[in-house]
């Protein structure tokens, strides 16, 4: 039988403890080991073979170094921790030749063990080796333990190891993206996020050599030059922010792997953020200001209109004055034979009307928003029905419709005025909108202790698509350009607020445009059904009230001045005018008065200024001063109480009132 080389023999017969079916137990077989110190494998001492079997055959990265010159054999679980460089000139290398570049590092590490020293485990060592044609910086898990060889001697050095790189810089990396966040979270300005970017980058030099914020064309015609360790990110590729760009100058020793990129990503991603953030903050400022700014013209607008209603209101309560200081004297001279009686009745009945319009223009938001108080009382509802068709009369009688009527003699508590009102708006829209000669129904139906009022038309209906917001404010149906109907679109509205306040409801319904209309409003638990109460007598003004107290009126309009006081004298008092405030001085210095009637808005020195100059007078302490006024909000009245006013009277004035504020 002839020989065969020993390089030929089958594993199973020859160097059993290299093994077979791996890249590297192949290549150690073939490995030319009688070049090397350690010569030929059938040479090798059995500490040596046992040694190398046992790193051929561990699935754990491991590393022998042998004799003097430390020649290496490794694993095939070490293969991949050298990267493109190294592998497979390492093996049968000089471990000084192959980790030239770590040897400061490894070299007293594996020397102190050869020399009898303890065995030493490293966690997380950097060891930086030169692998993908770089100097990289590399973590390591490795223990260098001594083996001994056949003679008991420390022959060789076994590595066992495991690369932590990865986890190392995945650490790291999560470190500098909170560190990053923390830093974006200060920031105001898109200069605050470059200085947080700048720190950043100066914290961590190991991963980034600096990092740029491009914005506009250039983050548009910036490019990766990975050769050069530049990456650019794009903040549109992440679909974050368009026109912007970091570009990270990533340092050398680290590897520009997936890994590497999607740290750059999130550390773009955390930028665009911000930005973001800082868009949206200066669109909320310039929000808020243009809010503001509007919220100060509407203040400004709504200080105006009240302003405006209330300058109106006083402007319309100063003619009404002496309308209603007239009527009175008029009442006092020729009593209930005058052949004006009824005329009489009319106007005062109109003016009292005219005069809770004024009081609702001083404040047609609050009526608006159903904050008007009620004035309850219980009266006939014929009396108020009637006194809403009075109201409606005119322009039912300009028409020419015909009015049907059906009302029951009950007594109901609410508010008259105010259902006057609901009802005389129904009954005026009614008019309004239904073609001359039409007909109109006013008709009221009881049950148990509720009402029910309804007006009923044949005129224009009321559009589908308009009927459900019949009630809100400013919204009327079609008109011609002329406005021969008249209205601004709060009647209705008014109305459903001043049901609303006194529990009750209103419906409206139409079958359509031409079809008419009706509108019904229901009334709950309002109708008295106790015995009628014994009639109170309205007690006469005494003409000898006010029998010599002196009284001085003072009000630049000449006529509520002298009809005022005309008044006053037929009550008994003893009256004077002024029309301004140099007047009344003069008056009260030669005679003091008892009374001194003040108009507030008077030219030159409003009323608060003459009061303090008349209790300056001598005997002005003692004086009574009573407050009359155009304004009759509740502040107005605060002021004249502080102004030391003993009453506040708003005109016209009630002559109920009038008297008792007098003494």
């Amino acid at each position: 039988m002839s020989a065969h080389p020993v390089s030929s023999l089958p594993a199973t017969v020859l160097h059993r403890f290299i093994g077979t079916g791996t890249p590297m137990r192949d290549l150690v077989r073939a490995f030319p080991w009688h070049t090397t110190v350690l010569g030929p494998i059938d040479a090798w001492p059995a500490s040596l073979r046992t040694c190398v079997g046992v790193v051929l055959h561990a699935a754990q990265p491991m590393f022998l170094y042998w004799g003097e010159d430390l020649v290496q054999i490794y694993n095939d679980a070490f293969v991949p921790c050298f990267g493109a460089d190294k592998h497979p000139a390492a093996l049968g290398q000089e471990g000084r030749m192959c980790w030239a570049e770590a040897w400061p590092t490894i070299g007293p590490q594996i020397d102190h063990v050869r020399r009898g020293g303890e065995p030493q485990c490293y966690a997380d060592q950097l060891v930086p080796i030169v692998r993908n044609g770089r100097l990289e910086d590399v973590y390591w898990n490795y223990s260098y333990t001594p083996v001994y060889d056949d003679h008991d001697r420390v022959g060789g050095v076994l590595v066992v190891c495991i690369d932590t790189t990865p986890q190392v810089l995945a650490e790291r990396r999560r470190h500098a993206l909170d560190l990053l966040g923390r830093a974006l979270l200060a920031c105001r300005t898109e200069a605050d996020v470059a200085v947080a970017i700048e720190h950043c980058a100066a914290a961590h030099p190991r991963d980034l050599c600096g990092v740029q914020l491009l914005r506009g064309e250039a983050s548009a015609t910036a490019v990766s030059d990975t050769g050069a360790g530049v990456i650019v990110i794009q903040g549109a590729e992440l679909q974050l922010c368009a026109e912007l760009a970091l570009a990270f100058q990533v340092a050398p020793q680290v590897p520009v792997d997936g890994a590497c990129r999607q740290f750059l990503e999130q550390f773009t991603a955390s930028v665009c953020a911000t930005l973001s953030r800082l868009e949206a903050d200066r669109a909320l400022v310039l929000a808020m200001a243009e809010s503001e700014r509007l919220h100060g013209d509407l203040d400004s607008s709504s200080r105006i209109k009240d302003e405006f209603l209330a300058m109106l209101g006083h402007e319309l309560r100063n003619p009404l004055a002496p309308i209603v200081t007239a009527l009175k004297l008029m009442k006092l001279r020729q009593g209930d034979q005058a052949d004006t009686a009824h005329e009489q009745q009319v106007i005062e009945r109109q003016v009292d009307h005219l005069v809770r319009l004024v009081d609702d223009l001083l404040d047609v938001s609050r009526i608006a928003s159903g904050k008007v108080e009620l004035r309850r009382e219980t009266t006939p509802l014929a009396d108020i029905l009637n006194r809403a068709i009075e109201m409606a009369a005119p322009l039912i009688e300009q028409k020419q419709h015909r009015l049907l009527v059906d009302v029951p003699t009950v007594r109901w508590h609410g508010d008259p005025a105010r259902l006057a009102q609901v009802v005389s708006n129904l009954l005026s829209n009614a008019a309004r909108y239904t073609p001359a000669g039409g007909h109109i129904t006013l008709a009221t139906r009881i049950r148990e202790r509720c009402v029910q009022i309804q007006v009923t038309d044949d005129g224009n209906g009321i559009p589908a698509t308009l009927l459900p917001h019949i009630f809100d404010l400013f919204v009327q149906g079609s008109r011609k350009l002329d406005r021969a109907k008249g209205g601004l679109g709060i009647g209705l509205a008014l109305v459903r607020n001043l049901v609303q306040m006194h529990g009750g409801t209103v419906q409206a319904y139409s079958g359509g445009e031409g079809r008419g209309s009706t509108f019904t409003i229901n009334l709950p638990d309002s109708v008295v059904v106790a015995a009628d109460p014994a009639p109170v007598v309205a007690a006469e003004p005494d003409a000898q009230a006010g029998t010599g107290v002196r009284v001085l009126v003072v009000d630049d309009n000449q006529d509520a001045a002298d009809s005022l006081a005309e008044l006053l004298g037929a009550l008994g008092y003893a009256a004077s005018v002024a029309y301004d405030p140099a007047q009344a001085i003069a008056a009260a210095t030669a005679s003091m008065p008892q009374v001194a009637i003040l108009d507030i808005g008077l030219p030159g020195m409003d009323g608060f200024e003459l009061a303090g100059c008349l209790r300056a007078l001598p005997q002005g302490p003692g004086l009574t001063l009573i407050a009359l006024s155009g304004y009759g909000q509740e502040g107005d009245k605060s002021r004249s109480r502080a102004a030391g006013f003993a009453a506040h009277l708003v005109k016209p004035v009630n002559l109920g009132d009038l008297q008792t504020a007098l003494p």
